[in-house]
């Protein structure tokens, strides 16, 4: 592990932990901790890369962004706005490669708590229906989703993106690119 890696890692790692706790805590991801983590991701990577690293962590932010975008577009409000922030906190850290990975091992984590959390509850056929209800009527402009206003079950999603996080850092070697 480098130099980067190492500042990259002692900015991430406490990022991810304080937006769990309070996603947990309080159901809130903060803009005090997500926001100074998108400009030291940016810093950082400039630091050590000039301009190609200044590219490589915008490329993670916006894309982390552009995906949040999408989602919302597509298939209404399923990310909280804190939640993508953190997501662009990350992809500044770590760059688009890492970001992707992230994403997706913070699906499966997700997915696996939801479905946990589902039948620990006895709501899981309750929760499917209403998932591919919901989708089906905004994908075909019948119905707007929009899962603030549902009895839908809320997860605090911090868990899982960060744990995405830490298993991409963990399974590719750590930041790559610059």
């Amino acid at each position: 592990m480098g130099l980067r890696d190492f500042i990259i890692c002692a900015v991430l790692f406490p990022l991810l932990l304080i937006c769990a706790y309070t996603d947990v805590r309080f159901g809130k991801v903060r803009n005090v901790v997500t926001i100074p983590g998108m400009i030291l991701g940016l810093a950082i990577n400039t630091g050590f890369g000039g301009w190609s690293g200044l590219g490589f962590a915008a490329a993670g932010l916006g894309l982390a962004f552009g995906v949040f975008l999408l989602l919302s577009l597509l298939l209404g409000r399923v990310m909280g706005a804190g939640d993508a922030k953190l997501l662009m906190a990350v992809g500044s850290l770590v760059g688009p490669k890492l970001l992707v990975w992230s994403m997706v091992y913070g699906a499966v984590v997700g997915g696996m708590v939801a479905v946990g959390t589902a039948l620990a509850k006895g709501r899981l056929k309750k929760e499917i229906v209403g998932l591919l209800t919901s989708i089906a009527g905004r994908l075909t402009g019948v119905a707007k989703l929009d899962y603030s206003e549902s009895d839908s079950l809320r997860l605090p999603y911090a868990i899982p993106l960060g744990l995405g996080a830490l298993i991409a850092l963990a399974m590719h070697g750590g930041v790559t690119g610059i």
